[in-house]
């Protein structure tokens, strides 16, 4: 299965010709088995993290009919309460009430650490929360980077489409080194992932620009906000899009600490970015997991497009993490990209496809991009797309577009 770094072009040829080695018969049987093989020799499962990602498969999971023990949870404050009808313990309580047989699954996206924890207790059976994708996909898949192996050959042209886009070798072998984790689920095959502190503003790509008009969609309660004022010493205005009511107040509180100057230069806006206006079926669950959805919980969102946006200045800067709608949202503007050419980080992570499918239409709409890849946390998470004009390149950059 290993094929190496060396030549990228080498190398995705290489991971395609083994992929095809294998019968569909045969990638079928060994992704759908793959939790079975590494788990318990019991049927019973501790959550290892109670935070957004640990809620989101309980109840996925409840779905399925499958009813944790408990989680596991590093956070003292946590430990003796419910979340959701589920006790937290403490890592080394719920080892020594539920043994070290059972089924671990790390439900935190940088878990490489916590997977470490739980094997210096003792446990024998600690798995990715990604292996439990594999094992219910009907419940888990597509969402959160991760799908079939089967996608990656069906979707096979397009995944060389987006590599013959991608302007230097780092992105392109970050597209193979996804491509080669995604069919294969072993981590081995991932380079380490970069600072998370520069995620949506890579230094190294990126040239600032006092006069910035950054445009934050998704911006929660202002996590990405709080990065970029404390990388920008001047800015020219912010314009913040945040649906969800319980994060925008959170924001707002944020910003009202601010100094005068700062708050006088910031818009918030409550709507969704997606490709029309109107309003859509909204799931609000006051944290970075809330979206457009059918599922939604009862909720109408008011949406807009970029494109049919009053904007008083033209941006300069765009960050999209709106939790899959990146698609809708880029297509909303695309006439706002093409004649402003921002900057654009657009999040890859929310829907396995997407990988290749957005750097795919950030270069339909504009060719004139420089398009780059980077990962800022483990597995498929936080990976970015950006999407460079010429005149904000870092001059050291390499363009080497093949």
């Amino acid at each position: 299965m290993t094929t190496g770094r060396g030549n990228s072009r080498d190398r995705l040829e290489s991971i395609f010709h083994a992929i095809k080695q294998e019968s569909n018969a045969a990638c079928s049987q060994r992704w759908r088995g793959h939790f079975d093989r590494s788990k318990g020799p019991s049927h019973q499962i501790v959550l290892f993290g109670s935070g957004a990602l640990g809620l989101w498969v309980l109840q996925r999971l409840r779905h399925a009919g499958v009813e944790p023990c408990c989680f596991a949870d590093n956070d003292p404050a946590r430990w003796g309460t419910s979340i959701d009808r589920l006790e937290v313990l403490s890592p080394s309580d719920a080892v020594a009430r539920f043994g070290r047989d059972v089924s671990y699954v790390v439900t935190i996206y940088n878990g490489s650490a916590a997977r470490k924890q739980l094997r210096g207790l003792g446990c024998f059976h600690v798995l990715p929360v990604l292996a439990l994708f594999w094992k219910h996909p009907n419940e888990f898949m597509p969402n959160h980077g991760i799908d079939s192996p089967e996608r990656l050959v069906e979707d096979e042209p397009q995944i060389r489409e987006c590599f013959e886009s991608l302007s230097d070798e780092v992105s392109r072998h970050g597209l193979c080194d996804q491509v080669q984790w995604r069919y294969w689920l072993e981590p081995d095959f991932l380079d380490v992932a970069r600072d998370a502190g520069e995620m949506y503003f890579p230094d190294d790509l990126v040239l600032p620009n006092s006069e910035e008009i950054f445009v934050d969609c998704g911006a929660f309660d202002g996590d990405t906000i709080r990065s970029f004022l404390r990388r920008q010493k001047s800015f020219r205005r912010l314009y913040a899009l945040e649906p969800d009511g319980a994060n925008r107040s959170a924001l707002l509180a944020y910003l009202a600490q601010q100094n005068a100057s700062v708050r006088e230069q910031v818009t918030v806006w409550p709507f969704a970015v997606t490709d029309v206006d109107g309003s859509a079926t909204f799931l609000s669950t006051h944290n970075v997991a809330s979206k457009l959805s059918s599922s939604g919980n009862g909720n109408t969102q008011e949406c807009r497009a970029l494109d049919s946006m009053e904007w008083t200045l033209a941006p300069t800067y765009i960050k999209m993490d709106i939790e899959g709608s990146e698609p809708e949202a880029l297509a909303g503007g695309k006439r706002l990209i093409q004649r402003a050419m921002p900057v654009l980080a657009v999040c890859l992570y929310h829907r396995s496809e997407h990988l290749w499918q957005i750097p795919n239409l950030i270069h339909s709409i504009e060719p004139r991009y420089s398009l780059f890849l980077r990962r800022y946390a483990e597995d498929c998470w936080e990976t970015v797309c950006y999407a460079v004009p010429q005149h904000r390149l870092v001059k050291s950059v390499s363009v080497d577009r093949m």
